[in-house]
């Protein structure tokens, strides 16, 4: 390898892939790989098909960089696409960071925008009109977005969010936001009257096609109200950049109540080597030095003969009298990238604005939403040769733009081929991947290079699709084959659409019976919230998020109040609300005698088995109340009556009892609450331990023996149950199958009542 190609290897860029949903999502890509590759690597299923340039499924458009197009077919990419952008994913290799558009969306990408965690850490009144509110995150390093982005931003207390431009700068560890108050907006009230230091928020994204193109041309900044928050992003990026581009920046404002910021873009003035600014205000008794609107103040010189690059975040009424200006003008910048928000009612419905047919190229319009109560605005589709489209075939057939991926099939032949040869069937959708044997003949060896799909797990060429199944076999006496079309290692007795468009919280959902209800209830069309105070949950969203569910992860501690109302605020904010929350959290930690526990054992067991059921359910409530309806289904346990562990047997009355008076209380509000009492369960080893202490002497061994005799001697099946078993029945209960149960304890445990 050459010096040269050697160097080129160890570069690594940025790749930013804005999804027509407005989602953007970054990868890291090797100068020597190509962007599809990258995308993949990062499991996030961007339209391909062949690989190799031929057909073009893959075609998206480069807004920014420097790139290696590679090579490919002109019925691929045509030349006129290339010189206007376009290329292939699957031939693109960065030579510097780039921003591509992917034609399609985010959800049939299989990615999603990412929920990050943190904290209010500054409330200052810039204003009369307007406040600035700094947010610190706890994973500040996983964030990473392009100066004039967005985020949509929980309200705390509500299930609502709202929509703000990063004011600061991309490596800035404190995030800053412009928000302008309005009469009965949600963020407003919030900020103005419960609003405190310490307050955990989140926040999804970053979103957003409108922020700063690399180029050296000159650049006209137009801001209007707080559109001036992703101008300031844009200022420091330049500041940050050390950029001689020529900069004009014009700032708008209706009265001298809404003017913001003055010193900060006075400071970025003279930092920035050729930044120029000014600013009017609309009201005729403004002390500004220009009353008047932004158009009244540009001029020539900062158009450079039409080289200029327009940059305009603002309200409608401003964006189309700019637009309305160039036109009488005849001028045509060399870019024209916009941004409008139109504010929502109080109310609760929201005006949705779409830019008419044939916006300005090569203008780009934003889908973000600024001022309070704003909605986002959804862009035109870019110009492009196809769309992407997800087609479902019969006999699970796939296509991409029309390009058959993995064709239909009849079942029944490729079911007689695998009992025929089970041992070296290995196919998908009728389509052989390493070849079969034929009857009577021995089976070939295995190549290091073949594929086994162990555990449930499956994957394709060496690249891993979904991880093996957590999923522990069902004993003989209750073992049934799965349905058709569901893989063997995934949900059984499974009632498809049963949860289509519902949001489903599971907490302890990283392993055992919560990821068995999480892979359930996804596989019957729910959008799926998985709490777990360990990060292998992420896991269990990635491989839902790859089988084509909604799935979002969050971290979280939930035997602490705080820990779960930021857990349960995230989870609203997500999609707006929640219909179905199951509390899994809890198992014993110690097993012997109740005169053997010391108080901090007996504390530890009450804080594990009882209070994150007590503190979700807590959290979730006034959101279920607000929307006239909800299903709450706690995990209790047969342990009510047994031996060698009284506190956890305790803590699992209170459920109990909390379901019963819960159900009792909210029922008027269309609530129900329910329970179901797991007796001895199968699983896999944990993966996560417990914290139950290893018998250590034989009178430990005896006292945990005996409570597994116990367990077993009280079911009238004489066995475990299995992990199935248990999310069959919960997700029964949270179903509208049972709509006429509620309070009920539902003990699932083979005959033993608890």
């Amino acid at each position: 390898m050459s010096e040269l190609a050697s160097e080129a290897s160890a570069q690594r860029h940025r790749v930013a892939l804005s999804f027509e949903d407005g989602v953007t999502r970054f990868i890291t890509c090797d100068a020597d790989q190509t962007v599809a590759d990258a995308s993949y690597r990062s499991r996030i299923n961007i339209p391909m098909d062949c690989r190799d340039g031929v057909c073009g499924t893959c075609k998206a458009f480069c807004e920014s960089g420097e790139f290696d197009g590679g090579s490919y077919l002109e019925d691929a990419l045509s030349p006129d696409e290339e010189r206007a952008g376009y290329v292939l994913t699957c031939q693109l290799k960065p030579r510097s960071d780039l921003v591509v558009q992917i034609a399609t969306t985010s959800a049939v990408a299989k990615t999603g925008a990412t929920t990050h965690r943190g904290t209010v850490t500054g409330l200052e009144r810039l204003s009369p009109t307007t406040v600035a509110l700094t947010i610190e995150i706890t994973d500040r390093d996983a964030l990473t977005f392009l100066p004039g982005q967005y985020v949509n931003i929980g309200v705390p207390g509500t299930e609502e969010s709202r929509s703000y431009s990063f004011s600061n700068a991309a490596e800035d560890e404190a995030l800053t936001f412009l928000v302008k108050l309005t009469p009965g907006g949600v963020m407003s009230e919030y900020l103005e009257q419960r609003a405190r230091v310490g307050d955990a928020i989140s926040f999804t994204g970053p979103h957003g096609s409108f922020f700063l193109r690399d180029g050296d041309a000159p650049l006209l900044l137009l801001a209007g109200g707080t559109g001036l928050a992703p101008i300031l992003s844009i200022l420091r990026a330049l500041d940050a950049a050390g950029s001689t581009r020529p900069v004009h920046l014009l700032y708008g404002a209706t009265t001298d109540a809404d003017v913001v910021e003055l010193a900060t873009i006075e400071a970025l003035a003279s930092s920035i080597e050729h930044l120029t600014w000014d600013h009017c205000v609309a009201d005729p008794n403004t002390r500004a030095p220009h009353q008047g609107y932004v158009t009244g103040l540009i001029g020539p010189e900062h158009l450079h003969g039409g080289g200029t690059a327009v940059y305009l975040c603002g309200p409608p009424a401003m964006v189309d009298a700019v637009r309305g200006h160039f036109a009488e003008q005849d001028i045509v910048p060399a870019g024209f990238f916009y941004e409008r928000f139109a504010p929502a009612g109080t109310s609760g419905a929201e005006e949705v604005r779409v830019p008419e047919a044939g916006a300005e190229q090569p203008a780009a319009v934003a889908d973000a939403a600024r001022d309070e109560d704003a909605v986002p605005v959804s862009p035109p589709p870019l110009p492009r040769a196809r769309r992407a489209e997800l087609l479902v075939l019969a006999g699970g057939g796939r296509a991409v733009t029309g390009q058959v991926v993995l064709p239909g099939v009849d079942l029944a032949p490729l079911r007689a081929a695998a009992s025929a040869a089970p041992d070296r069937v290995r196919g998908i959708c009728g389509q052989e991947l390493f070849g079969s044997a034929q009857r009577g003949a021995p089976p070939a060896p295995l190549d290091e290079d073949d594929d086994l799909l162990v555990g449930g797990g499956r994957s394709l060429a060496g690249q891993e699709l979904l991880p093996p199944s957590p999923i522990a076999p069902l004993t003989p006496p209750s073992r049934v084959p799965p349905p058709d079309g569901v893989p063997a290692g995934g949900p059984r007795f499974v009632s498809p659409g049963r949860f289509d468009r519902k949001v489903v919280v599971v907490t302890g959902a990283a392993q055992g019976i919560g990821r068995a209800v999480a892979e359930r209830a996804a596989a019957e069309g729910g959008q799926l919230v998985l709490v777990d105070r360990s990060p292998l949950v992420h896991e269990v969203a990635d491989a839902l998020l790859a089988d084509g569910a909604k799935a979002l992860a969050i971290e979280a501690d939930l035997e602490d109040h705080a820990g779960a109302a930021a857990a349960l605020t995230e989870a609203r904010s997500w999609q707006g609300h929640i219909d179905v929350l199951v509390n899994n959290v809890g198992g014993a930690i110690n097993f012997k005698p109740f005169v053997e526990f010391t108080e901090a054992e007996i504390t530890a067991e009450i804080r594990r088995s009882l209070m994150p059921t007590l503190w979700c359910c807590h959290a979730v409530l006034p959101g279920m109340v607000a929307r006239g309806g909800g299903v709450i289904v706690n995990v209790s346990s047969a342990a009510t009556r047994g031996i060698h562990r009284i506190p956890h047997s305790a803590a699992k009355g209170g459920i109990n009892a909390l379901t019963a008076s819960l159900a009792f209380e909210y029922a008027d509000a269309g609530i129900r609450v329910v329970a179901t009492a797991p007796g001895g369960t199968e699983a896999p080893p944990r993966r996560i331990p417990r914290g139950t202490p290893t018998p250590e002497t034989e009178q430990d061994r005896a006292w945990f023996q005996a409570h597994i005799g116990q367990t077993i001697g009280s079911s009238l099946l004489r066995r475990y149950g299995t992990l199935d078993e248990q999310a069959a029945a919960i997700l029964f209960l949270a179903s509208d199958e049972a709509s006429y149960i509620t309070g009920s304890v539902l003990p699932v445990a083979g005959g033993d009542l608890g």
